[in-house]
């Protein structure tokens, strides 16, 4: 039987070479964003016949374990009955959470027993990486004018990719731009609040690329990704809002730094709204190219 162990940052090399291979885009088959959400999702795992399984709360209902699609070299239908096979010895049925779109065709045809419900709110925002790092066409004129007028209030910035002589200050800025100060209810934003710094004081660990932007010295935007295939996920954006286009400002100039460095780069996944009305207008604004939708996938006895 599949025997799971929790997601930490010791778990980092055991999933590199399974997110390595996924043939998604999603977020979530991503070791930075499964380390992050770990202690708020439930994530654990375990790796049978060379295949990556984990286990995590339901993104339809946080009350119901459930599972991300198994990804490696067992055939999707041998690694399902892995699962039924565990959630029958536990007494409990089998859902998928979290599947991302292209799994579902496979799905229906291994398994036509099943039902689906799809979760706009944890859609990924998928755009095409050389836009975001120029931000030409008429679609992201509002986002190229707030980025221009960055540049002319704030001549004395500065960018330049995080080394961990940064991350003290990285700390402090993040623990002053506190979202969920006032809204301590809001359980999820105040996690992601702690888990980003935690992220941070662990940079070096992740190995995952950063950018700070400063203005006289002083940080005024940070952001933190990771590179998989053709894409770069952002995983952390952060700004001080008071500052006007320094939002627009990191986000094009870190998208063009990975693509100096990498320009194989194709996409950039900006990750999902949760639903958010401000959250969602100001991912749209950047001109997605595709969602990439994700499904909670019912199995019927």
């Amino acid at each position: 039987m599949l025997n799971f162990t929790p997601v930490t940052i010791d778990s980092l090399n055991d999933l590199l070479p399974f997110m390595a291979k996924s043939m998604t885009r999603s977020c979530d088959y991503t070791p930075g964003n499964l380390i992050m959400w770990s202690r708020f999702m439930g994530y654990r795992y375990a790796i049978e016949q060379n295949t990556l399984f984990i286990s995590c709360k339901s993104q339809m209902d946080m009350e119901s374990e459930s599972f991300l699609a198994p990804i490696g070299e067992l055939p999707f239908e041998k690694s399902i009955k892995l699962l039924q096979e565990y959630c029958k010895e536990n007494n409990t049925k089998l859902r998928l959470t979290a599947v991302p779109e292209e799994f579902i065709e496979e799905i229906r045809q291994l398994l036509p027993n099943h039902s689906n419900t799809h979760l706009p709110q944890w859609s990924d925002y998928i755009y095409n990486a050389q836009s975001l790092a120029t931000l030409q066409g008429k679609a992201l004129n509002k986002k190229r004018n707030r980025y221009n007028k960055f540049i002319t209030e704030q001549p004395t910035y500065k960018y330049n990719r995080c080394t961990l002589d940064d991350t003290k200050e990285i700390i402090k800025f993040l623990a002053s731009n506190r979202d969920c100060q006032k809204k301590r209810e809001d359980n999820m934003r105040c996690y992601e609040h702690w888990q980003c710094m935690a992220t941070v004081g662990n940079l070096v660990r992740y190995n995952q690329p950063a950018g700070v932007l400063r203005i006289e010295g002083k940080i005024a935007a940070f952001t933190l990704g990771e590179i998989f295939g053709d894409t770069l996920y952002v995983h952390i954006e952060k700004a001080n809002h008071e500052i006007a286009g320094s939002s627009e400002a990191i986000n094009r100039m870190f998208v063009n730094d990975i693509l100096t460095e990498h320009p194989d780069i194709t996409f950039v996944n900006r990750e999902e709204d949760l639903g958010d009305p401000g959250l969602r207008q100001v991912k749209r604004a950047y001109n997605p190219i595709m969602m990439l939708n994700r499904y909670e996938v019912f199995l019927e006895d």
